[in-house]
């Protein structure tokens, strides 16, 4: 999880949010990837511990970009606003951690 990690400080400090970010792997169903959550003036974000690195890097970068776009996503939480913060997120991911 050497990735995950870096990333998890990556994201924080390349795009800092109007709340604090809270990055915590749970145990969670099977089925169940990954959420976030605004509580008490500070986004949660929980990723299920049993994903291999990879599905945890993915989802990690979905749910930041909840965090992202939440001001802008009142009614659907997957619209365009999403859908660009998400893109936005992956692709600074991978400039800098795959590019060589």
């Amino acid at each position: 999880m050497k990735t995950y990690k870096k990333l998890v400080k990556f994201l924080k400090k390349t795009f800092p949010q109007d709340y604090p970010v809270s990055v915590r792997r749970i145990k969670m169903s099977k089925s169940y990837d990954g959420d976030c959550e605004l509580k008490n003036k500070y986004f949660l974000i929980r990723i299920n511990n049993c994903l291999p690195e990879y599905v945890a890097i993915d989802t990690l970068l979905h749910e930041y970009a909840h965090c992202v776009a939440w001001k802008k996503c009142i009614v659907n939480d997957h619209c365009s606003e999403w859908g660009k913060s998400y893109s936005k997120l992956y692709r600074s991911f991978l400039k800098e951690f795959l590019d060589g």
